[in-house]
């Protein structure tokens, strides 16, 4: 006889539902969808082409949000160092720079869901040991210690994003953004990181 044989059927009921869950964290969505690519690309690191143009263009502050093909008066340029260039006249003599025009971007590996599992595995296994006993004492439903557990992932993962500092952004990218934090922009990434609890 072993110990589990001792527990309140209730809890040992409870217990048994652990075995047919299954705990997912990260960005949800389908394959092509935004912000499971965004948070790959980060996560693993990419060498990012042009598919159907001669460039990829990367907008500067004064594009903001808006993509190339939504302005119709801009004109293409080479700098003085020979960087190329979406720009305007600015009406002084002088040229507003709206996107720089590049051949290739390597966006370096910046993990934070890895990375965040490999500093806090640990503490996630202390915390489910001692929901385990209140799961045996009937205080505490086995879907609930999953919930707590993505909980606290999520909030990790979170809190790892924020921390995320090398490699920095290149000084373009933190010219635009208004901020050195490598993974931090809109916040677009941070609120996408979520859990769900799923029947095996």
């Amino acid at each position: 006889m072993s110990d589990f044989d001792l527990l309140p059927e209730e809890s040992q009921r409870e217990l048994d539902k652990l075995d047919h869950l299954r705990l997912e964290v990260g960005v949800f969505g389908t394959d092509d969808s935004y912000m499971p690519m965004i948070a790959s690309v980060n996560e693993f690191g990419a060498d990012i082409k042009p598919k159907h143009s001669k460039y990829l263009t990367i907008p500067t502050k004064l594009a903001g949000d808006h993509k190339a093909a939504e302005f119709d008066d801009l004109f293409f340029g080479t700098g003085k160092n020979g960087g190329h260039f979406l720009g305007k006249s600015n009406g002084k003599g002088g040229i507003d720079i709206y996107f720089w025009c590049v051949n290739e971007v390597h966006v370096p590996e910046r993990s934070f869901i890895r990375s965040t599992f490999d500093e806090k595995l640990d503490d996630w296994i202390d915390k489910v040991a001692d929901w385990l006993v209140d799961v045996m004492t009937g205080d505490m439903q086995a879907k609930t210690l999953m919930e707590r557990l993505g909980a606290i992932i999520v909030k990790d993962i979170q809190a790892k994003i924020r921390e995320v500092q090398e490699p920095a952004n290149a000084p373009a990218t933190i010219a635009r953004k208004g901020s050195t934090s490598p993974l931090e922009d809109t916040g677009h990434l941070i609120q996408s990181i979520t859990y769900k609890v799923v029947d095996k």
